[in-house]
């Protein structure tokens, strides 16, 4: 079980995640031209910066879903927590590629060179995460999540699994890999991650 110290730093982070996703979401669908494809030199960074608050929040809700839901009995949680949370830590160090290579005047590649070198572990990454999301809906401990939680993270695993592999081996149209994107990264995810920090909360009171 979770100690009060790990719910309350654990129901930080998932918030933190999900006011974290807003704004992106915001700027990536009003602030950029959608003309215009690659790096934007104005909201780049501002990106990256939140990439990387959201990326790190995140870990701190893998390490913590992992532990909770991953008891003695259940070693598939701990198995695939632990490969979600070394796959996360290898997509946030990239994210400040954009404007590293922005800014760096001997640059070998191109910015956007860069950051589509670096976009390549994102199906893997989507994959590792559905499968991680799928076990721990699965375990013993899932009614510490509320039922909305479930569905959600149901939802968004299938989605963001679909997203990854679509996008790796182009069997989804661009616009309707786009809407997928949108449905399970932006809107299912951050809802499980939210419904996530109920369970810890949760946890508390099943330990009195």
């Amino acid at each position: 079980m979770l100690s009060t110290k790990e719910v309350a730093i654990g129901s930080s982070m998932a918030r933190i995640f999900v006011i974290g996703i807003i704004p992106n979401f915001l700027i990536q669908a009003f602030a950029l031209d959608p003309t215009v494809v690659g790096y934007n030199e104005t909201w780049g960074p501002v990106i990256s910066t939140l990439n990387v608050i959201t990326g790190f929040a995140l870990l701190f809700v893998f390490a913590l879903t992992t532990k909770l839901f991953g008891d003695d009995n259940n070693p598939y949680v701990r198995i695939t927590g632990t490969i979600a949370f070394v796959t996360q830590c290898i997509f946030v160090q990239d994210a400040f590629a954009g404007p590293l290579a922005s800014n760096s005047d001997n640059a070998f590649l191109t910015t956007n060179q860069v950051l589509q070198t670096t976009g390549t572990n994102g199906p893997v990454w989507a994959l590792f995460l559905g499968i991680f999301t799928i076990t721990v809906l699965r375990s013993s401990k899932v009614d510490l999540l509320p039922s909305w939680g479930v569905i959600a993270g149901y939802g968004a695993a299938i989605l963001v699994m679909t997203n990854g592999l679509g996008s790796a081996f182009g069997l989804i149209p661009d616009a309707a890999n786009l809407i997928i994107l949108i449905l399970g990264g932006v809107i299912l995810y951050p809802a499980t991650v939210w419904a996530l920090g109920v369970s810890f909360r949760a946890s508390l009171n099943t330990a009195e």
